[in-house]
C-alpha cells in the first residue's frame, strides 16, 4: 500500500473510534447524571436493608431493598441547610431520586441476594425558592464499576 492509502485507512479507523459512543446501556454518557451531581449540599451515609428486607419473600429482595432505601432517606433527612443563609430548614416536600448506578448495584447480585448495606451521597437541591421542596439524589458514595 502507497503512504495516501495508509492514511485514509488510518482516518477511517480514528473516525470509526469517534462514532462508537454508545447510545444505551450502561455505558452510555447521560448528560442528565452531570447536571444532578451538583446541589445545594450533600451527605453521605449508610443504609442497611436488613432486617427490613426480611418481610418481603425472597425473591423480592432487590426490589423491596430499593423501597428501603427510598424510605430510610425520607426518614433519616429531614433537616437541610439553607446555602445562603446557612440555617437549617424542613421543606414540607421531599423527592427521592435514585442514580442508574446506584440502582445497578443493588440489582447487580440478582433479585434474591442484594447488598446487606450500601454507603450512598446523597445530594439535596432545593427546588424552588422559598425553600418548600427540594430534591435528594443518591448516588453511591464511591465509584462503582459494575
Amino acid at each position: 500500500m502507497s503512504g495516501e492509502e495508509q492514511a485514509a485507512v488510518e482516518r477511517a479507523r480514528e473516525e470509526k473510534k469517534e462514532r462508537k459512543v454508545r447510545k444505551r446501556g450502561p455505558g452510555k454518557p447521560l448528560s442528565i447524571l452531570q447536571e444532578k451531581m451538583q446541589g445545594d449540599g450533600e451527605r453521605i451515609m449508610t443504609i442497611r436493608f436488613f432486617p427490613w428486607i426480611k418481610a418481603a419473600p425472597r425473591w423480592k429482595w432487590a426490589k423491596k431493598a430499593v423501597k428501603i432505601l427510598r424510605e430510610r432517606i425520607l426518614k433519616l433527612c429531614k433537616y437541610f441547610e439553607d446555602p445562603t443563609t446557612h440555617k437549617k430548614i424542613r421543606p414540607e416536600k421531599r423527592e427521592v431520586w435514585i442514580s442508574p448506578t446506584l440502582n445497578a448495584l443493588i440489582w447487580s447480585r440478582g433479585a434474591k441476594n442484594p447488598p446487606r448495606r450500601v454507603r450512598v451521597r446523597i445530594i439535596y437541591k432545593f427546588l424552588d425558592p422559598e425553600k418548600k421542596s427540594v430534591e435528594l439524589r443518591v448516588f453511591p458514595a464511591e465509584e462503582v464499576k459494575i
